[in-house]
């Protein structure tokens, strides 16, 4: 027993504790990705852009403001549920974090409205460049709003059925592991929110 103790303590003085959890770090690993991956993107257009012979701009639909008026609701939402959680709220958890799934669909929607309004506009998703672009940005940060969408379905499903946790709920108990889930779920939220944002103000500049 002595001895493991020894051992515990060498390896505790010679790791270096940063003070940020290893799922909070390779989270952060993850958007940076993603940020670079957007960032290209964006790249591309204003060297495509730059092609005046084949760039042929457009006003951008109006229906894209109003979903962005919806994300940044999902992410008002999802930090008012991480903060009742943390409150011990469990019921106002819980639906704050069913109506961020309604809105985070509603955006969804709204963006497929979007390309609608576009193919009524004459641009469908071949056969105008400066169009293509707007699909291809909508689409890609799409797939990272669904990919989201998916665990936080998840994550509302474990909460439903924990309602009646003996342990943690039915005493007003926080549990911690639970806790660090959602921040980490509120957290990607937020980051593809501002990245939608970014492409949003980045498109209205771009499409005049």
């Amino acid at each position: 027993m002595e001895l493991t103790l020894n051992n515990n303590e060498l390896i505790r003085d010679k790791t270096e504790y940063t003070g940020v959890h290893p799922l909070k770090f390779a989270l952060w690993i993850g958007m940076g990705t993603i940020a670079m991956f957007f960032a290209a993107l964006t790249s591309a257009l204003l060297i495509k852009k730059g092609d005046f012979r084949v760039w042929e701009s457009f006003r951008l639909p109006n229906i894209f403001m109003y979903s962005t008026a919806v994300i940044v609701a999902v992410s008002v939402t999802m930090q008012l549920s991480l903060m009742s959680y943390k409150q011990a709220k469990f019921a106002r958890f819980r639906w704050l974090l069913a109506f961020s799934s309604v809105l985070a669909v509603l955006f969804l929607g709204l963006q497929l409205w979007g390309w609608h309004t576009l193919k009524e506009m004459g641009l469908p998703l071949a056969g105008n460049l400066a169009g293509s672009f707007v699909y291809l940005l909508t689409s890609m940060h799409g797939a990272h709003i669904v990919g989201g969408l998916v665990v936080l379905f998840i994550f509302l499903v474990y909460a439903i059925r924990s309602r009646k946790d003996p342990i943690y709920e039915l005493r007003d108990i926080i549990n911690p592991k639970r806790q660090l889930h959602l921040e980490l779920l509120v957290n990607y939220w937020h980051f593809i929110d501002i990245i939608w944002v970014y492409l949003y103000v980045f498109l209205i500049l771009n499409y005049q």
